[in-house]
């Protein structure tokens, strides 16, 4: 699999670099394949311009970086584009505990490093002028090796047993699952996996995803499922069947509407009175249905009945829960 080939390359580039295991013979044996095959992956790398040539040096042939390519990389970067890229941090703030996120906060201190002392204050000056506010974000400190295990399952389509607690149960479950795709979307990360006892794909939150076995058997992807796709019919995050979705919004609202692309799927039509419908190709879940009622009372749903019906449901029982 090219995935897997992509991996193990950028496993051995941080093996050299930290100069450990680097002979040919010591690559193959910690990656489990031939010598061969780690000479294909040594000319990859070089052909992706990365600076790697075989040492004989100590009667031991084994694999080095050029000297000095750290510095050269850092000199590659002007005062102005480090001041940038030190504004960045922020926005990555989601990927704690996530797969590199260790080595993106080396990275940012280095990057904080090669700055003058003296800017940094001046610096943060000018970040006040012009901020990105993150979303809320989910700390996934304590879950690198469930997400570890998922991405090595994803990469290699290897069938995994997982524990999951579900707050509409209260309980955890241990699912099948056939990994597909890891998902961020609002500070948080999700898993698209298929899960066997209900041979449907579902979305799993990770932070609650307790535990991570992966097996060895292989899994396919149906020839006629496509992740992204199933990716496209949600209106947040989780997928499903998508509907045609139409709702009309009244003149009150509509210019807020207007100014907005909410769905790659939308379409709007104008209304004579000033109002304007939206229509959507999405599944019409609970996303959908809450993002609905932040508009009321100036949102009406024109179709499908089923979305409307389930709105007046819970809108009713919101209204008793209130005590209306």
């Amino acid at each position: 699999m090219r995935n897997a080939e992509v991996i193990r390359q950028w496993r051995i580039l941080k093996t050299i670099e930290a100069g450990r295991y680097t002979s040919s013979k010591d690559l193959a044996t910690e990656h489990g394949v031939t010598e061969r095959t780690i000479r294909r992956d040594i000319e990859a790398l070089q052909e992706a311009g990365f600076p790697l040539y075989d040492d004989d040096s100590g009667g031991r042939r084994s694999w080095r970086l050029v000297e000095g390519y750290r510095q050269k990389v850092t000199q590659t970067f002007t005062l102005s584009e480090l001041a940038a890229l030190h504004f960045g941090k922020n926005l990555m703030s989601i990927l704690v505990g996530a797969p590199f996120g260790a080595d993106l906060e080396t990275a940012f201190e280095k990057i904080r490093g090669a700055l003058p002392g003296k800017a940094l204050p001046y610096l943060a000056r000018i970040a006040d002028l012009f901020a990105a506010r993150p979303d809320p974000f989910k700390d996934y400190s304590k879950k690198r090796e469930v997400i570890a295990a998922l991405v090595d399952a994803i990469l290699h389509q290897r069938r995994v047993s997982a524990s999951y607690y579900s707050f509409s149960s209260r309980r955890s479950k241990t699912y099948a699952l056939d990994p597909y795709r890891l998902v961020y979307w609002h500070g948080g990360l999700y898993l698209y996996a298929r899960a066997l006892d209900y041979d449907e794909v579902r979305t799993f939150a990770v932070e609650r995803i307790q535990k991570v076995d992966v097996s060895d058997s292989p899994f396919e992807t149906p020839q006629d499922f496509s992740v992204t796709e199933y990716a496209r019919s949600a209106f947040g995050i989780a997928g499903g069947r998508p509907e045609r979705v139409e709702l009309a919004f009244d003149r009150e609202i509509a210019g807020y509407v207007r100014e907005r692309v909410w769905h790659e799927s939308q379409e709007l039509v104008e209304q004579p009175d000033g109002g304007v419908v939206l229509n959507l190709h999405v599944a019409p879940n609970f996303e959908l249905r809450t993002w609905i009622k932040g508009y009321l009372p100036h949102v009406r749903v024109l179709a499908p009945a089923g979305l409307r019906d389930e709105l007046r449901r819970e809108i009713a029982a919101a209204a008793e829960a209130m005590g209306a």
